[in-house]
C-alpha cells in the first residue's frame, strides 16, 4: 500500500520534484491550507511534513488515523505537543542544521550595521536629508566581546563566524559543558554580564526561556550592550528592552522574531514598547528571515529527503 505524505506550507522545488519522482507514495501538498481542506486530508496521511503552523495539539491529533511520523522542516518545535505525540506513538523528526549558516550571517550583518551606526546614519539622510558624517563614528566588530547564549547548531555556527572576524566570543549554555575551543570561551552568566558588549540569543522557546530576557536580566550587565534575537520572540520582553534603551543600557538591537508574528494584537504594555522600538533608529527589525536563504531552503529540502528515505525504507 502506498504511503501517503502530506506537506503543508511552501518548500524548495527540489523537495517537491524529488518526491514526484518516487514510486509507491501519494503526495498531498497544501501550500496555504484552510482548516477544512487540511482536516480532510490529515486522516489519510502516514507522514506529515510541516513547518511552523498549525500548532500540533492533542485535539488536532484526534483527526489522525494513520499518522506515524511528523517531519518538522526546520528547528523550533515549541508549537508541537510532544506528549500528545508520545500518547499516539507518533515519532517526530526535524532538520535543525539547515539554517545555521544563514542565522550566523544574519547576526554578524546585524552587529556590523549596529557597530558602524549605519541605521541611524541612513535614517538621518533618508528622513531628514542631513549629512552628519562625523556624528556616526562607529566601532569595529573585532573590538567587541560578544556573548552567545545557547551553543547549539545556530549558536555555535554564529560563534565561530564571529571569531573568524576577530571578535572575542564568550558562550553560555545551561545544558552543555566542555565546548571551549577554536577561540570560543565557555563562561557562566556572571562573566557574560560583566564582560559582554553584545549578546546573541540562540535558545529554544520553552517554559524556562519564555520571557527570560527581562528587566532583571538586562539590569545585570555591567555596561551597555547590543541585543540580537534571531531565536524566538517570546524569549525577550519588549517592554524590558524598550526600558533598557531609554535608560541607556542598550546601544543597539536587532529583532528578527517577535512575541507575536505579525505583531497585530500585542498587550498594551508590549504594544507601547513595540511602537517605540520599531521607530528607533538603532533598532533593526526584520520579519523572521534570519534563517531564510536560497541555500538554507535547499539544505532543508535535502534534510527532509534524507529522513523520508530512511522512514520509507523501514519495514511496514
Amino acid at each position: 500500500m502506498a504511503s501517503v505524505i502530506l506537506l503543508t506550507e511552501s518548500y524548495h522545488p527540489h523537495l517537491l520534484q524529488t518526491l514526484s519522482s518516487w514510486s509507491d507514495i501519494t503526495i498531498h501538498h497544501i501550500d496555504s491550507p484552510n482548516r477544512r481542506e487540511f482536516l480532510s486530508l490529515l486522516p489519510e496521511a502516514d507522514i506529515w511534513i510541516m513547518r511552523g503552523v498549525p500548532k500540533v495539539t492533542s485535539e488536532l491529533l484526534r483527526h489522525t488515523t494513520r499518522l506515524k511520523y511528523i517531519i518538522r522542516a526546520g528547528s523550533g518545535i515549541e508549537h508541537i505537543d510532544k506528549r500528545a505525540l508520545e500518547e499516539r506513538g507518533i515519532l517526530l523528526f526535524s532538520t535543525p542544521q539547515a539554517n545555521a549558516a544563514a542565522v550566523a550571517e544574519y547576526v554578524v550583518a546585524a552587529l556590523i550595521l549596529l557597530c558602524h551606526k549605519m541605521l541611524p546614519a541612513h535614517h538621518m539622510l533618508r528622513e531628514h536629508n542631513e549629512w552628519k558624517r562625523h556624528s556616526f563614528i562607529g566601532k569595529e566588530l573585532s573590538s567587541l566581546t560578544v556573548g552567545i547564549i545557547g551553543f547549539g547548531n545556530n549558536g555555535s555556527r554564529t560563534a565561530y563566524l564571529l571569531k573568524q572576524l576577530g571578535a572575542r566570543v564568550l558562550a553560555y549554555d545551561k545544558y552543555k559543558a566542555g565546548f571551549s575551543g577554536h577561540g570560543i570561551l565557555e563562561v557562566g552568566l556572571e562573566t557574560l554580564w560583566k564582560e559582554a558588549d553584545a549578546i546573541s540569543l540562540h535558545v529554544p522557546l520553552t517554559e524556562e526561556t519564555e520571557g527570560c530576557i527581562n528587566e532583571q536580566f538586562l539590569a545585570r550587565f555591567h555596561k551597555p550592550i547590543a541585543l540580537i534575537n534571531a531565536a524566538r520572540g517570546k524569549i525577550v520582553s519588549l517592554s524590558a528592552l524598550a526600558k533598557a534603551f531609554k535608560e541607556g543600557r542598550i546601544w543597539g538591537a536587532a529583532l528578527d522574531t517577535l512575541p507575536q508574528e505579525p505583531p497585530e494584537r500585542l498587550p498594551p504594555q508590549e504594544q507601547e514598547a513595540w511602537d517605540f522600538l520599531r521607530l528607533h533608529p538603532s533598532v533593526l527589525i526584520t520579519p523572521h528571515i534570519a534563517g531564510s536563504s536560497e541555500e538554507s531552503e535547499f539544505r532543508l529540502a535535502q534534510g527532509v529527503i534524507v529522513i523520508l528515505q530512511t522512514l520509507l525504507s523501514r519495514p511496514s
